[in-house]
Formats: C-alpha cells, structure tokens, sequence
C-alpha cells in the first residue's frame, strides 16, 4: 500500500502521469531496422485510447492480478489494435515474479525488434510494471539492477518495486550478469533499443 502523505512532488506528479517512455524508438540504418519505443506505465494509461493512439501503442503486458480488465476487442472497437501479454502477478513481497522474468521480456523484445511500441503497465505504474521493465534492461542491454532501476526511475519517479522483487532482480541479474571471469556466463544479448540516459 502506498502512502501518499509526506511523497515529493516530483514523485506525486510521476504517479498522476499514466505513462512515461523509458526506450525512445530507434531509427533505421544499413545494418538494423527501426525499433519501437518501451513504456511504463499505470492502469490509467490503457483507459484512454486517445493517449494510447498518440503513442501508437501496439502492444501491452499487463502486470496485474485483476480478472477485469478491458479486453483488447475493447480497444479495437475505437480503432486502436493492440496485443496484449498478461502477467497474473500480486504486489506482494512473497510473489514470486522471477519465474515469469524470461519469457516476458522476450516477448517485449520481440515486439520492439518489429517496430512496435510498447507499454507494461501495472495497478499504479509503480512496482509490478517497474520490475519487469527493469528485468529487461537488465537482460538486454546487460546493465545492473543499479544501473537499471536509476534510469527507469529519471523517467519515471514514482518506480518503486517492492523488497521481494528487488530481491528477485538481483538474483536475476546475478543470472545474466556473472562475474565476467566465469566460465559459465551466458551469451551477451544484443539489444537493439538504447536507452536515453540524460534526465527529464
């Protein structure tokens, strides 16, 4: 549960705006085509079809445990075709999102290598659709927990994944980020997104 007492107002203005872009797209060259654009975002976000068309969001994964959300035959009546990844997962400390880690962010990667924006979203846009979006900093461009959770939290202030996916991100970075002196270290993934890292 979030407490909204005493946040900052950078933090108030974050979780009151439905989404950020973390990834910006990437433009075609002689030896890549274009990539899509990684979003982050709240519940909110995929209410408002408008905001979802002026980002040309194609593609969602839907990180909540809520059997009710609006069905992408919803969104096609207004003219925006989406495709949608579910992810049943709780906020809670003793949720384990480190199985699911692999698959989602493959199929995220997926979609961007194919030119199509995408927006994981959560209930808040805060811990659940945060840790993903980390997860595949971390698995893509082989960058720490650190590293990764400081740059989705310029783009967006209010990320805060709960203690037991911290937990679960680390170990998950210990998975694809050995020490490089390791004779077991997985084969780097080349990301074709680049992350912004100057501050907004």
């Amino acid at each position: 549960m979030i407490r909204f007492d005493n946040l900052p107002p950078e933090v108030m203005q974050a979780m009151c705006t439905p989404m950020h872009q973390i990834i910006p797209p990437s433009a075609s060259s002689h030896q890549r085509p274009p990539t899509g654009a990684l979003y982050l975002g709240s519940f909110s976000a995929i209410l408002d079809a408008s905001l979802l068309a002026s980002a040309n969001i194609t593609a969602l994964v839907q990180v909540l445990d809520a059997p009710w959300l609006p069905s992408v035959d919803a969104h096609a009546k207004q003219g925006i075709h989406l495709e949608s990844y579910r992810l049943d997962i709780m906020d809670s400390t003793s949720a384990d999102i480190k199985p699911h880690l692999e698959a989602t962010v493959r199929w995220i990667d997926e979609k961007l290598r194919k030119g199509r924006n995408v927006l994981v979203h959560c209930q808040q846009g805060v811990s659940r659709s945060a840790a993903v979006v980390i997860a595949y900093l971390i698995y893509t461009h082989n960058m720490s927990y650190d590293s990764a959770f400081d740059l989705v939290k310029r783009k967006r202030a209010c990320v805060k994944p709960n203690s037991g996916f911290v937990r679960a991100l680390q170990e998950w970075e210990k998975q694809w980020r050995p020490p490089v002196s390791t004779d077991m270290r997985p084969e780097i993934r080349r990301a074709v997104t680049t992350p912004v890292l100057t501050r907004h």
